[in-house]
């Protein structure tokens, strides 16, 4: 053992004892620590707790061990790897239950040797015959006692090995053979130890174990794997490390023996479920890469491979991105595994055989355990055909598109131009038919009102000759009684006045059809937009008459100063009538719809509201009612031609779809609508005082 020097207990750098008050007391105490440190044993002093006090010279140097150490700590700290039933003897000795008690066992030194050692344990009493502690002491056995039990412990060891021991002599002969070998042989130790290697390795016959053996000899080891035959006959495949002795002159060799029937299963598992893996990966129809978090290639399928014309082995531990082909993949793979996303996809180009081609990469990573780095395993399905028909089929729908809403242009102008020319064609019917008719009804208020002058004169004479006869002859004869000539001389004039308002109310009412009509004129004409306003309110007049107890509409009049203003006055009173006649319309349906719903709390006063006002070198006639309104889904359609709300036999959806032209197109101004559902409609319309010189 190592010598270190010998110290004794802490008594020894104990502060002394002063000498002068106790001079024997102090002698003594040394001599205790001399005695102590030089005791020619190995020797320590426990206290109840099993604390050092003291150890002997022996002691300290037996186990390599200071004094500072050890006094005042635990003996089981100092020695942690005692048997079991030592704490249980010491515990004893201490309650006095046991006087002594001696304990032998293995223990590994500081050097770390194991020795042998033999404890002897015994009480030490106080003064007043308490016990105070253990005094405990240990030998070293003999060394042919430890070499004894080394040998059986190796023997133990190597009967209970897991692995199958066997010892093979010159001849074949199985001379020695630990548990596990006949345990999974099956044969009884004594049933094994009377065959031959022959017998339960068929690999190794007769012939061929000379040659084994030599060459174990020459190489003094050899690991191999071979065959086993068990007691029942099954084969199992086996692991065997082989080396030569010799001992007292005989020639052995010695066999470790495993059974490598499970690893083999499992690699056999492993390697079909690789190749099931690698049949699946080849399967997918894309380019199929799975890469470690060090960026190199675990594996990829056929596709990627052939896609390189290299075999699949070539690309096996390489780092990404050695063939030079496509840094957007690089790229990819880098940023994937720097974020902590499971899941990624993007298009990159890469340059497969010459060719660019562009892939969508989808990434997936998966975590072996919660402790590996990730993997993740990259599919590039090749979308190149798929963008260039994709890119196709966006031309295709943008010229669709593009023929769609040139359709719809030329139906819209079909449209305009059948509305056009429906309206064109009523306008000339009833151009014709109002003609017509102001030209037999002018010819007899002509008449009558070009007579009812002379009508008046000779019925003044009348009058005059009969105040004449009354004059000169104040007593009529009795059959004149019953005529009352005076209430015919005050009434008759009276009537005539009346005919002659009712012939100058035709002849306005006439006048209003045709100029309304614009039959007179089909050219620009510089005219009052108020007489045109004034003169289809005539021609309605009796609209604005209530109806079914609705109330009159009340028309309200506030005109501003306008020049004359060029237009096409009768396209331009065709446009006020369509206005007037949706507010008439509104209004009745806003009655109805209250009296329906019997909310009308207040009387509802229906009124049409026309104002006119001049902007810059434009007139404004904005045209409001208080009607039912509309919502904005509605009114931002009404100008579409045959779009109507109202029933068929009362609108076609024409009016306003041709004023909307004939505004815009023709007198190039505009027309716009505002309306709120339950409150009303305001139309506005715009057109340039001087048509000629409009920007069109």
């Amino acid at each position: 053992m190592k010598q270190r020097p010998i110290h004794t207990t802490t008594y020894e750098n104990s502060t002394p004892l002063p000498s002068h008050q106790y001079p024997e007391i102090h002698e003594t105490y040394n001599q205790l620590c001399q005695f102590i440190k030089h005791i020619p044993a190995a020797m320590a002093m426990l206290d109840h707790e099993m604390c050092y006090l003291a150890a002997s010279g022996m002691w300290l140097e037996y186990w390599q061990l200071e004094s500072s150490e050890i006094i005042g700590n635990l003996h089981y700290q100092v020695f942690p790897n005692l048997p079991a039933s030592w704490p249980g003897l010491a515990k004893k000795c201490l309650l006095g239950t046991i006087g002594q008690f001696e304990l032998e066992h293995s223990i590994t030194a500081a050097n770390g040797l194991i020795l042998w050692v033999k404890w002897k344990v015994k009480p030490w009493y106080t003064d007043e015959g308490i016990i105070g502690g253990l005094i405990i002491s240990t030998e070293e056995t003999n060394p042919e006692k430890q070499l004894q039990q080394q040998l059986e412990l190796s023997q133990l060891a190597i009967d209970n090995a897991a692995d199958a021991i066997f010892l093979i002599s010159f001849d074949g002969q199985l001379c020695y053979a630990n548990k596990m070998g006949c345990s999974f042989l099956g044969y009884s130790e004594s049933e094994l130890l009377k065959l031959t290697i022959h017998d339960i390795n068929p690999e190794l016959s007769k012939e061929l174990w000379q040659l084994h053996w030599q060459q174990v000899k020459n190489q003094n080891s050899l690991r191999f794997e071979s065959n086993f035959c068990s007691k029942e006959g099954d084969i199992f495949p086996v692991e065997i490390n082989v080396n030569y002795l010799e001992f007292n002159g005989n020639k052995y060799q010695c066999a470790i023996v495993r059974d490598i029937s499970q690893p083999k299963k499992i690699n056999l598992d492993l390697r079909e479920a690789k190749e099931q893996l690698q049949g699946v990966l080849n399967a997918v129809p894309g380019l199929v890469s799975w890469i470690s978090a060090d960026l190199r290639y675990l594996g990829v399928n056929k596709h990627l491979a052939n896609a390189y014309n290299l075999p699949i082995e070539t690309f096996i531990n390489q780092e990404i991105g050695f063939l030079q082909t496509s840094p957007e993949f690089n790229d990819f793979v880098y940023d994937f595994f720097a974020k902590a996303d499971l899941k990624s996809a993007r298009e990159v180009r890469a340059n497969v055989r010459g060719k660019s081609r562009i892939y969508l990469i989808v990434a997936q990573k998966y975590y072996r355990d919660r402790a590996s780095l990730p993997t993740a395993v990259f599919v590039g399905l090749d979308i190149t055909e798929r963008l260039a028909m994709e890119a196709s089929l966006r031309d295709s729908h943008a010229k669709f598109q593009q023929q769609t809403e040139q359709l719809e242009q030329t139906l819209q102008q079909l449209n305009s131009t059948t509305t056009q020319l429906i309206q064109k064609h009523k306008i000339s019917v009833l151009g014709q038919v109002v003609t017509g008719v102001a030209h037999e009804v002018n010819n007899p208020v002509n008449f009558i009102s070009g007579n009812i002058s002379h009508a008046i004169s000779y019925v003044q004479d009348l009058f005059y000759l009969i105040d004449m006869y009354q004059q000169y002859y104040p007593h009529p004869v009795p059959e004149t009684e019953d005529i009352e000539l005076d209430f015919i001389k005050a009434d008759l004039p009276k009537l005539l006045d009346s005919m002659v308002i009712a012939t100058e109310r035709i002849g306005d009412v006439v006048r209003s059809l045709r100029q309304f009509s614009g039959l007179e004129v089909e050219s620009i004409k510089t005219v009052d937009i108020h007489k045109g306003l004034d003169s289809t309110l005539l021609i309605l007049q009796n609209q604005f008459q209530g109806k079914g107890n609705c109330p009159d509409i009340n028309v309200v009049k506030k005109y501003g100063s306008l020049p004359h203003v060029e237009c096409y006055p009768g396209d331009l009173n065709q446009v006020f009538m369509h206005i007037f006649t949706n507010a008439i319309d509104a209004l009745e349906e806003k009655y109805q719809d209250l009296k329906t719903k019997k909310i009308n709390l207040q009387p509802f006063e229906p009124e049409i509201l026309i104002t006119t006002e001049l902007k810059d070198d434009y007139v404004a006639i904005v045209i409001t009612d208080n009607g039912i309104g509309m919502v904005e889904e509605v009114y931002n359609r009404i100008f579409e031609p045959l779009f109507t709300t109202k029933k068929s036999e009362k609108s076609m959806g024409l009016g306003l779809s041709i004023s909307q032209e004939l505004i815009v197109d023709k007198h190039y101004g505009k027309l716009h609508c505002k309306s709120l559902i339950g409150e009303g409609t305001e139309f506005v319309i715009e057109i340039p005082i001087k048509l000629s010189n409009s920007d069109r």
